[in-house]
């Protein structure tokens, strides 16, 4: 068995899209989108009789004095049932790890570590205990499991099987999100696939969540290349959810003429006087916008934003209806809403996202967490106290420049 640096593109891809494992942050799209993000993407994997048998993509963040660090995003293209295997390929990126310079390199695998109830309570059912056990005593260092978000990945999510028909998906949304559908139809809301050349409509909503949620994501220069690597396979979509201010001001008029219930009637003329001042301002059709990546059998929702003006026409959840039935569309066995909390009961405002999501009736799944490969101990010691020491002037840098970005 030989171990290969450098796998061509089209070999590599070949190999990971059609694995049983595969996922869109193994593939070689993604290793050449993380280069905007300053990684350097290593190829490398092992062949049986010139036929490739396992593959990792290796993203390389640099360090001082020379060395660096690999991540591995959601672990090797592998059987991971095959010990020998696993143990092989392990050892090989170890020494690869060591002739440069890398101190540790890291996989969060995307395995199921047991099966969860809506309550996160582990209940009977798959689990893989015994992979757990096989990294450990092949080296790696297993990280305390995480509830929210520390983590390079989400550890947990919520898994649509898309092998349902459509009217069995949308049976198992919940009944508030099946009535929110039929309001958005009411105010005529539409959903489409857009281009490239309606990508900037995304990237102005992304800003206007970041604003309202005090995070940072990514430039648009990051988009771009993302859609742009993706497409080339065409794996990549664009789905925008557009309005129509003057139907839905003729939608809430005749509700309003025929409405006898006073309160009611005061709710909706609020609503005719909110839109009304829209209507006058500058304003856009695109109330709502993700971006799915689709590889392999699976398709993820990654990328999602929304304008809070328009939340009354609900049309972020159409568009999440219409991208779970354009997945489905696409023969996909699954849709990963990629990334939930731990904690359904937390009071984080994190705890939204985790209602919302739950809410299209996907398995809720807990990951096996992230794994750390050692290989230079000493090293690896003072980049942990480096990491310490920086963390705290970093999150109060993130701190400041949320409460600018906020107040501009």
């Amino acid at each position: 068995m030989e171990f290969i640096e450098n796998i061509e593109r089209e070999e590599y891809t070949k190999f990971v899209i059609n694995h049983i494992n595969s996922h869109f942050l193994k593939s070689y799209e993604w290793g050449v989108v993380s280069r905007k993000r300053g990684l350097t993407p290593h190829y490398v994997g092992l062949k049986d009789k010139n036929k490739l048998v396992a593959t990792a993509l290796l993203l390389e963040k640099k360090l001082p004095l020379g060395y660096k660090y690999y991540y591995i995003p959601r672990g090797y293209t592998i059987d991971y049932t095959n010990k020998d295997l696993l143990n092989k390929l392990t050892k090989e990126i170890a020494a690869y790890s060591k002739r440069n310079k890398a101190i540790f390199f890291r996989i969060d695998p995307d395995i199921k570590l047991h099966t969860i109830d809506e309550n996160a309570n582990v209940i009977e059912g798959e689990n893989n205990y015994e992979l757990v056990n096989t990294l450990k005593e092949l080296g790696f260092k297993h990280k305390k499991l995480n509830l929210y978000f520390e983590n390079m990945q989400p550890r947990f999510t919520f898994r649509i099987d898309l092998s349902p028909s459509v009217e069995t998906l949308r049976k198992n949304y919940s009944k508030s999100v099946n009535r929110w559908i039929k309001i958005a139809d009411k105010y005529g809301v539409t959903t489409k696939i857009g281009n490239k050349d309606e990508l900037p409509e995304f990237v102005r909503l992304m800003k206007m969540t970041e604003k309202r949620q005090g995070f940072f994501s990514h430039e648009y220069s990051f988009y771009e290349s993302m859609y742009d690597e993706f497409k080339k396979i065409d794996s990549v979509s664009l789905l925008l959810a557009k309005v129509d201010i003057d139907n839905i001001l003729t939608v809430i008029t005749k509700e309003i003429e025929n409405c006898d219930n006073e309160g009611k009637k005061e709710k909706l003329l609020l609503q005719k006087e909110h839109f009304e001042a829209l209507k006058k301002s500058p304003h856009h059709d695109t109330v709502s916008s993700y971006i799915n990546v689709h590889y392999g059998n699976k398709s993820w929702y990654l990328y999602g934003a929304n304008d809070m003006d328009y939340k009354d026409t609900y049309a972020n959840y159409k568009l999440f209806d219409f991208q779970i039935m354009h997945a489905k569309e696409l023969n996909k066995d699954i849709f990963d809403e990629f990334g939930t909390v731990g904690n359904p009961k937390t009071k984080k405002s994190i705890a939204g996202l985790h209602e919302f999501k739950r809410k299209f009736g996907g398995e809720y799944t807990e990951f096996i967490g992230e794994f750390t490969y050692i290989v230079n101990p000493v090293m690896y010691f003072l980049f942990e106290k480096l990491v310490v020491f920086y963390r705290k002037p970093l999150k109060l840098l993130r701190h400041i420049k949320v409460k600018i970005q906020k107040n501009n």
